[in-house]
């Protein structure tokens, strides 16, 4: 099953990916949160930055350690209990209406939620040959975007009823696509037993790279002393508090400018169908370009974005704000991750990925407290300008860096091709 290889890639990679697909159909609880503490709980709009930036702080743990655990126990096995314990998380989050307990609660989801995400990452590298792996996380941020361009859409007729709803449709996707991780990895466990001549011989399967006796903490610290890696994930969080304004600072902007739910949904739809119409056709240009490249151009676009994001005040003027920023995000994200991986040695996948997506969980938590906090003082315009700077700050940052970074990727690829 491991060395079977449909449309390029192999069996392995697709069947995380149609799990992933379904996953992220379902991803819309947080992304209507602030709204939810608004409108259905009365919460000052400072305060429902603050309780949502709960879930992003607690990514931080599930980030952290579900990478390096990952690395030593193997990345099924943190798939599966993350996804499953977020389920149950939901359920639990649905009945309750104190917002101080809700964000009790969402520090708690967020950090079992965020646990398959670096193990996830790191499962692609591990079964995806290195020269592949742009075209493959490209391929993930498709699944990904086309969910979160379906689930808003799912999100607003729920809301529309009950704002409980949407917790427990969440939950049974998440419950749905994880039986279908739990039948397909047991299915590679089996196919890694194979009978030659009569004699079973057991192998690895391609997903159990993880499974070692590794040191945790050696792979921290091999990752904190790589300078062209922690270069790049210092940056990103730049880039991602930045950018994740878009489900935090933006609703809440939005709110106060007189709109509600269907501008907000319509506006994530628009994002997400972009991005799923132009990502597949944009991997022939990735191809032909080096990643810094990749990830300079994008950041200039989403600056742009967000620069015409300062005047808007009408919904088509954040309308084609949005069009502009999602044209910047077209090759950042999965660009980004596949630089990680290029940047990570095989036995440290998993805590490299930890890391770099610890920088989304700080950012999931930073940016509603930034956002929230800032309009309720300044309003929207100076959050914008701020985080246009921001982009352009990185931007250049990514270019100065860039040397090093290709470097070490250059000396991962020949390591790879005579592995090979």
């Amino acid at each position: 099953m491991g060395r079977r290889v449909v449309f390029g890639l192999p069996l392995l990679f697709w069947g995380l990916w149609l799990a992933l697909l379904i996953l992220w159909m379902g991803r819309f609880v947080i992304s209507f949160m602030s709204m939810y503490l608004v409108k259905d709980l009365h919460v000052d709009a400072g305060l429902a930055g603050t309780i949502v930036s709960m879930y992003g702080f607690g990514g931080i743990f599930g980030c952290l350690f579900g990478g390096s655990l990952s690395d030593r126990f193997g990345r099924p096995a943190m798939i599966i209990a993350g996804e499953l314990g977020a389920a149950a998380m939901l359920v639990l989050l649905s009945f309750i209406d104190d917002p101080m307990v809700m964000g009790a609660m969402l520090l708690v989801y967020g950090a079992i939620s965020s646990i398959p995400t670096p193990a996830i990452a790191a499962y692609i590298a591990d079964v995806v040959p290195m020269r592949d792996q742009k075209r493959a996380y490209t391929l993930q941020t498709w699944a990904v975007n086309f969910g979160f361009a379906i689930g808003p859409i799912i999100a607003n007729q729920l809301v529309k009823i009950s704002y409980t709803l949407m917790f427990y449709a969440e939950a049974l996707i998440l419950v749905v696509a994880t039986g279908l991780l739990a039948f397909f990895f047991h299915e590679a466990r089996v196919h890694a037993a194979r009978t030659v001549g009569g004699t079973v011989v057991k192998t690895r399967p391609a997903d159990a790279v993880g499974r070692r006796n590794v040191s945790m903490l050696a792979n921290y610290r091999r990752a904190l002393t790589d300078w062209p890696f922690l270069s790049m994930v210092v940056l990103m969080f730049g880039y991602t508090i930045a950018y994740f304004q878009m489900t935090s600072g933006l609703p809440i902007a939005m709110t106060g400018l007189g709109m509600g739910t269907d501008q907000y949904s319509v506006l994530l739809t628009i994002n997400g169908g972009m991005l799923c119409l132009l990502q597949i056709p944009a991997i022939a240009v990735f191809n032909r370009m080096s990643n810094t490249r990749v990830l300079v151009l994008g950041m200039l676009m989403t600056a742009f974005g967000y620069m015409f994001q300062i005047g808007a005040t009408t919904w088509h003027g954040f309308a084609v704000a949005t069009v502009l920023w999602t044209l910047g995000e077209l090759g950042t994200f999965p660009i980004a991750a596949t630089t990680v991986a290029n940047l990570a040695p095989a036995e440290t996948r998993g805590t490299y990925q930890g890391l770099y997506n610890l920088v989304w969980a700080l950012s999931n938590g930073a940016a509603p407290l930034v956002g929230g906090w800032v309009i309720s003082g300044f309003g929207g315009r100076v959050l914008w300008i701020c985080c246009t700077a921001m982009f352009l700050f990185v931007a250049a940052g990514l270019y100065a860096t860039k040397g090093a970074r290709e470097r070490a990727i250059t000396r991962n690829l020949r390591a790879a091709d005579l592995e090979g």
